[in-house]
C-alpha cells in the first residue's frame, strides 16, 4: 500500500466528512487508505463516518487522547509506505496526492513534505513553511517583527519569509495539518511524541526527520485549503501556557547544557510576557468599545449641558459642574448598559439592536431623572439632546469601523446577504435551506453553472460589482466533478480570483452543512440544518438572566401580596432565593426534557413553558412549544408566561 491518511477528529462532523470525501476523491488512482481517529466527539462525527463511510477505517476512542496519542494509534494501523497527518478541517484537490507521491519518490533524500495551504478566502497560510523555533526566531515573532518585516530571513524566520512562497523550498518545520512522512523514517526515530498532548508535536517529528538525515520539503505545486488556520487559535492564557510548554518540551528534549537553560529561562519569560499580552489584548477587544463609547457618550453630555447653557440661559456656567458629572455617568453607564443587554457589543449585531437599545437607555434615563431629588437633576433637554447625540454618533461609528474592518458602509449585520450559487438549481435550494434553518436573511442573486465561469479576474469583479454578492458558495465537490466536470483544483483556482471581502463557502457533500472560513483570522464557519436556538446565543440568555432579576426584584416589592395566591409559601419563597442567586430561572424546562427533545440545556425552569395546557393535550403539544419557546426565545415570553402564571411561582 502506497499511503495511508490518519484523520484525528474532535467535534468537528461537518469538516471532517468534506475532509474524507476530498480524500476519497484523491486517493484515486492510488494505492491508500484513511484512517480516522475520532478523540471521544460529543457531536454525530461517529455516526456520520460510520452511515457515510462505512468502508473507511474508524477507530473511537473513549476519551481525548490528544493529538499525538491519536495520530500514533492511527500509524500503527496503518499499513501504507508513507503516512501523510491530515486535519480534519481541510480539503484537498484531486491531484494533491499523486503530486506529494510522485515528488517524494523521485527524491530520495526528502524525508517529509508539506503543502501551500489556502485559508477560507484562498490567501496563503504563513503556517505552510516555518523555520526552526531557536530563541532568536521565537523572540522575533513573539514580538510581532514579522508583521513588520515580512520578508526579512532575520525577523521573519519563524515563517520563512524570505523564501519564495510559489516554489518548492526546503524547509525546517512542517505544520501537523498536512504532514507526510516515509513510513520507514517513522520506524527508525519513532512516532510523535505523546508527552505532547497539544501544539509542539510537529515542530519535534520535522526536528527529528532533520536529525536523522533527511530534509522536510514545502511543496508549492498543489494546495490545499485548511479552514482554521493557526491565526484562528484562541489568544488566552491556556493556549499561551499550552503553546509554550510544548516549546519547554522540545528544548528540554533536543538542547543541552547553557543552550537548554538559557532556551528554558527565555520561553518561561514568554509565557509570562505573553500571558500579559494575551490579558491585554483580550481585555482590550472585549472593552474597548465600551470605553469608546462610554467616553464619546460622555463627550455628548457635556457638549449637550455647554450648547444649552449657551442658547438658553446665555452662561456656560449655569449648571454646577459636579451636578452636570453625575447626570454625565449616570446617562452613560444607562445606555452602556442597555447596549450590553441588547448585544451591541457582540460580534454580530442588528441595526435594530442598537437603534431599541438606544431608545431604551433613553426611556431608562428619563425614569431615573423623574426620581431623583430636584438638586441632582440637570434638564431633560440635556437628556434628549445627549440622546440624540448618543444615537447619530452610535450609528456614525459602526459604518466607519465596517468600513474600515469590511469595507462596507453598513451599520449592523441585518442586511440581507446576497449570495452567488455555483451549481444546479437544486444546490441552490439546498443553500437557502440551510441558509433558512441558520436564520441568515439572504438572497439568492444568481444561480450559475459551473460550466459558464471562467478564470478571467474581470470575470469575478463583474460578478461581485454587479450582484452586490457577499457570498459565493459551491456545490459539493462530487456534484461539481460528476455533473460539471470542475474539479477541485479548478474550484482552487477560482476562490483566489474572488475579490475581498466576498466569502467562499461550500456545500458538504450530504449537503446537510455549508462550511467556509472569511479570513485566516476567523476560524473555520458552519452552517448546518441544525436548529440555531435563541437560548444558545449569548445575547439571549443575558437578557434571560437580567429578566430574571428584575422580575424576582418586582415579585420581591410585592411579596406581601404575591404570597396569598401561592399554595406552598416556603417554596415560593425558596424559588424566588434560587432565581436570584442564579440556581434556577423563572421560565425553563429540565435537563431531562433539553436531553430528551435534543434543546439547549439551560437552568431548571420553576415555570414551564406549556404549564397551561390541558392535561389530554400535553403529550401531544408539549415538544412543539418548549422546542418554539427555545427557538423564539425572548424576554416577552417570560413576561407573558409568568404573568399569566402569577399564582404558580411555588411550582
Amino acid at each position: 500500500m502506497t499511503l495511508s491518511i490518519i484523520i484525528v477528529n474532535y467535534n468537528v462532523r461537518h469538516f471532517l466528512e468534506q475532509a474524507v470525501s476530498s480524500a476519497l476523491s484523491a486517493l484515486k488512482g492510488l494505492s491508500g487508505e484513511i484512517i480516522v481517529v475520532d478523540n471521544a466527539s460529543v457531536d454525530d462525527s461517529v455516526e456520520m463516518m460510520q452511515n457515510m463511510f462505512p468502508h473507511v477505517q474508524l477507530i473511537e476512542s473513549k476519551t481525548n487522547l490528544g493529538f499525538s496519542k491519536a495520530n500514533n494509534i492511527g500509524i500503527q494501523a496503518a499499513e501504507g509506505k508513507y503516512i501523510l497527518l491530515l486535519n480534519p478541517d481541510t480539503l484537498v484537490p484531486e491531484n494533491c496526492f499523486k503530486t506529494c507521491i510522485d515528488f517524494i519518490e523521485k527524491n530520495n533524500d526528502v524525508g517529509a513534505l508539506g503543502v501551500k495551504m489556502l485559508d477560507g478566502s484562498g490567501k496563503m497560510l504563513p503556517e505552510s513553511k516555518r523555520g526552526f523555533p531557536s530563541p532568536w526566531v521565537s523572540f522575533c515573532k513573539m514580538l510581532g517583527l514579522h508583521y513588520v518585516f515580512p520578508h526579512s530571513k532575520l525577523f521573519n524566520y519563524y515563517y520563512l519569509g524570505h523564501l519564495d512562497s510559489n516554489q518548492n523550498q526546503e524547509i525546517d518545520i512542517l505544520t501537523g495539518a498536512f504532514f507526510l512522512v516515509r513510513r520507514s523514517i517513522l520506524d527508525e526515530i519513532g512516532l510523535l511524541d505523546e508527552s505532547f498532548f497539544m501544539y509542539g508535536e510537529d515542530v519535534d517529528l520535522s526536528y527529528r526527520v532533520q536529525k536523522s538525515g533527511h530534509k522536510i520539503y514545502y511543496l508549492a505545486e498543489t494546495q490545499i485549503i485548511h479552514y482554521k488556520g493557526e491565526s484562528t487559535k484562541k489568544v488566552s492564557l491556556n493556549y499561551v501556557s499550552t503553546f509554550y510548554n510544548a516549546m519547554i518540551i522540545f528544548a528540554k528534549k533536543h538542547f543541552s547544557g547553557s543552550k537548554k537553560s538559557g532556551t528554558i529561562m527565555f520561553l518561561k519569560f514568554a509565557i509570562m510576557l505573553k500571558g500579559l499580552l494575551a490579558l491585554i489584548k483580550t481585555w482590550f477587544r472585549a472593552f474597548s468599545f465600551i470605553i469608546i463609547d462610554s467616553l464619546a457618550i460622555l463627550t455628548g453630555v457635556y457638549l449637550a449641558k455647554r450648547f444649552w447653557s449657551i442658547w438658553y440661559f446665555q452662561t456656560e456656567y449655569y449648571y454646577p459642574s459636579p451636578i452636570i458629572w453625575f447626570n454625565a455617568v449616570l446617562y452613560t453607564c444607562v445606555w452602556i448598559f442597555a447596549f450590553f443587554i441588547q448585544g451591541v457589543y457582540e460580534t454580530k449585531f442588528k441595526t435594530a439592536s442598537l437603534l431599541l437599545s438606544t431608545i431604551f437607555g433613553l426611556f431608562i434615563n428619563l425614569v431615573i431623572y423623574s426620581l431623583l431629588p430636584e438638586h441632582y437633576r440637570a434638564s431633560r433637554m440635556i437628556l434628549l439632546l445627549s440622546f440624540l447625540w448618543t444615537l447619530i454618533y452610535a450609528i456614525l461609528s459602526r459604518m466607519v469601523y465596517n468600513k474600515i474592518a469590511w469595507n462596507r458602509w453598513v451599520i449592523g449585520v441585518d442586511k440581507r446577504k446576497q449570495i452567488v450559487v455555483i451549481g444546479s438549481p437544486s444546490t441552490a435550494e439546498k443553500v437557502s435551506l440551510i441558509l433558512n434553518a441558520s436564520k441568515i436573511e439572504h438572497q439568492i442573486s444568481k444561480i450559475i453553472s459551473p460550466t459558464q465561469i471562467t478564470s478571467d479576474p474581470n470575470y469575478w469583479k463583474e460578478l461581485v460589482a454587479v450582484y452586490k454578492v457577499d457570498q459565493i458558495i459551491f456545490g459539493s465537490p462530487n456534484e461539481l466533478q460528476d455533473t460539471f466536470g470542475l474539479s477541485m483544483n479548478q474550484v482552487l483556482s477560482f476562490i483566489n480570483l474572488i475579490p475581498a471581502p466576498v466569502e467562499f463557502k461550500m456545500i458538504t457533500e450530504s449537503g446537510q452543512g455549508i462550511i467556509g472560513s472569511p479570513s485566516k483570522n476567523n476560524p473555520g464557519e458552519l452552517y448546518t440544518f441544525e436548529a440555531q436556538y435563541n437560548l444558545l446565543q449569548k445575547i439571549y440568555l443575558r437578557q434571560k438572566r437580567i429578566f430574571d432579576l428584575f422580575f424576582s426584584i418586582s415579585v420581591f416589592v410585592f411579596s406581601w401580596l404575591i404570597i396569598l395566591i401561592q399554595h406552598n409559601k416556603l417554596k415560593f419563597l425558596s424559588n424566588l432565593y434560587e432565581v436570584i442567586i442564579g440556581k434556577k430561572t423563572w421560565v425553563g424546562y429540565s435537563k431531562e426534557v433539553a436531553e430528551k427533545y435534543q434543546l439547549p440545556i439551560i437552568k431548571t425552569g420553576i415555570i414551564i413553558p406549556n404549564i397551561g395546557m390541558m392535561d389530554h393535550h400535553f403529550e401531544v403539544l408539549s415538544e412543539p412549544i418548549i422546542r418554539n419557546y427555545a427557538w423564539n426565545y425572548s424576554v416577552w415570553m417570560d413576561l407573558d408566561i409568568c404573568l399569566k402564571a402569577i399564582n404558580q411561582l411555588d411550582q
